[in-house]
């Protein structure tokens, strides 16, 4: 009995180390359960981690987007608006997954989507991941190649390009790897910093603004259809940290702070964050006389010599931020899809396959299609995700999940609440897919045209049409065909087999 009692010290004693979160220390700690007593984060790390990582070219260059497709300062400010807010409001109930649950979003899922449909917000989440680290690394290589030039003339070719993305491939990895506790104390250095030298990139670029487009060509062939895309666009920022919330939210003790505090940091460090880099994105796009196809090379063409060395700094601290935030969330959801593997070998993982969809991306397709391309497309997978896990949140599970039950996937007993159909809740999986299958059908980019793109007209019903079609197909199965109460797993103190409930206000 003595005996018994010793080992399960010890192994309290190592699990609470395994958990343990700071600066400079390699997390260990993947998917699995959190217990409450021993999150240490706060909800002012979200709004940080948030606010800091979108100050990066990777989403200011989201702020360009609309300027190119012919829109003036004001039609892409207030398209950004919109489209952030409306995108902030969508995922702001995912924040309170991760206090309840103690694990990512993705594995949260499973009690919608069933113990193997949480695979698909594991693929989504790496797809959305995988595609911004990308981004991330091709805008601040690109940045810092062209600032080379101009400050040391050094050539702009293939070969430099490869190093200047593996220069900041190889400092978000390495970040990325520590884990958490480094991701957090790292934003707090790069908001700051970051945040004053856009503010001074304003002036820098102040006497050559412009806020109106002359004789522009908008992109859709008028000026409703393409504020429409530039709004569809923007809801793809919220939208793509929906899954990501968790990995930092999940740290937060679901007792000692109030749901208020959780969600308004992390919709507040989302909509800002995005909004400020919409902004100067769109303001020193309408301050360049004459636009390229890539951003910062157009940036760094335009920009008078004293701001060339902060368009340094924000290239290496912005990138870092942004990038850090992608590939962490990578190698979490990669390790949802194989429970053997740790998180620090799922990340190095992603970042290898990041950087491979980089060199794709920039040296086989043009830059601008791809983004464009590739944000429409994955908010039509995302859209109905996000509806159907708040309406779960809200209407299904009213906020109350079982912990234990979501981390049966690694088991090879009990099956638990959450294993529906086989492991998939097909109330939920049925409306993803049918409303997923709208958003592809219906999108419309260079690259790829869908049959149901013309059906308003022009205007771009992919993201509206299927984030609809899977909140409306969900509510009605929940209805017409009633979730059973499935039979509970084994209590097991070990993985967390509880009710996280919160009651706050």
């Amino acid at each position: 009995m003595i005996s018994t009692r010793i080992r399960k010290d010890a192994n309290s004693a190592g699990a609470a180390s395994a958990h343990k979160d700071s600066f400079g220390r390699v997390e260990s700690a993947g998917i699995e359960f959190i217990p409450d007593a021993e999150r240490t984060s706060r909800p002012r790390n979200l709004f940080t981690v948030f606010f800091g990582g979108n100050f990066a070219f990777s989403v200011i260059v989201f702020g360009w987007l609309p300027i190119t497709f012919g829109l003036d300062f004001v039609g892409a400010a207030t398209a950004s608006l919109t489209g952030l807010l409306l995108g902030t409001l969508l995922i702001g109930p995912l924040a309170l997954l991760g206090p309840r649950t103690g694990t990512n979003n993705t594995v949260s899922s499973a009690a919608h989507f069933g113990t193997r449909g949480r695979l698909i917000g594991s693929g989504l989440t790496l797809l959305f991941a995988l595609a911004y680290a990308a981004i991330a690394v091709w805008t601040s290589g690109d940045a810092l190649v062209a600032a080379a030039q101009r400050l040391l003339g050094v050539p702009v070719d293939g070969v430099t390009l490869a190093i200047g993305y593996a220069v900041i491939s190889v400092e978000i990895v390495l970040v990325a790897l520590f884990g958490h506790g480094t991701v957090v104390a790292m934003q707090k250095f790069v908001a700051p910093v970051v945040g004053i030298l856009l503010l001074i990139g304003v002036f820098a670029f102040a006497p050559t603004f412009s806020p109106t487009t002359v004789d522009a060509t908008y992109l859709l062939g008028d000026f409703w259809p393409t504020w429409i895309l530039s709004v569809v666009i923007s809801i793809g920022g919220p939208l793509s940290y929906a899954p990501t919330l968790g990995d930092y939210s999940r740290r937060i003790s679901s007792t000692r702070y109030s749901d208020r505090s959780v969600m308004g940091s992390a919709c507040l460090g989302v909509f800002l964050g995005l909004f400020v880099t919409a902004l100067f994105g769109a303001f020193t796009a309408s301050a360049i006389p004459e636009l390229g196809g890539s951003y910062v090379a157009d940036l760094v063409r335009s920009s008078p010599a004293w701001y060339l060395l902060p368009i340094l700094i924000i290239a290496l601290a912005g990138g870092l931020g942004q990038g850090v935030l992608n590939l962490y969330a990578s190698g979490l959801d990669l390790e949802a899809l194989f429970p053997r593997l740790r998180r620090i070998h799922t990340t190095l993982i992603t970042s290898v396959i990041a950087v491979g969809l980089l060199y794709v991306g920039v040296f086989v397709f043009n830059a601008v299609d791809s983004i464009t391309a590739m944000t429409l497309v994955l908010n039509g997978f995302a859209g109905p995700w996000v509806a159907i896990n708040v309406l779960g949140f809200l209407v299904a599970r009213r906020g109350k999940y079982y912990a234990g039950d979501l981390q049966l996937f690694r088991a090879s007993g009990p099956r638990g609440r959450y294993w529906f159909s086989n492991g998939w809740n097909l109330r939920a999986v049925i409306p993803w897919a049918v409303g997923s299958l709208f958003g592809v059908l219906a999108t419309d980019t260079s690259l790829y045209t869908g049959p149901l793109s013309q059906l308003a007209g022009g205007i771009d019903l992919s993201f509206i049409g299927s984030t609809a079609i899977g909140a409306v197909g969900y509510l009605l199965a929940l209805r017409l065909w009633p979730e059973p109460a499935a039979a509970p797993a084994e209590a097991s103190a070990e993985n967390g087999d509880q009710a996280l409930v919160s009651n706050h206000e």
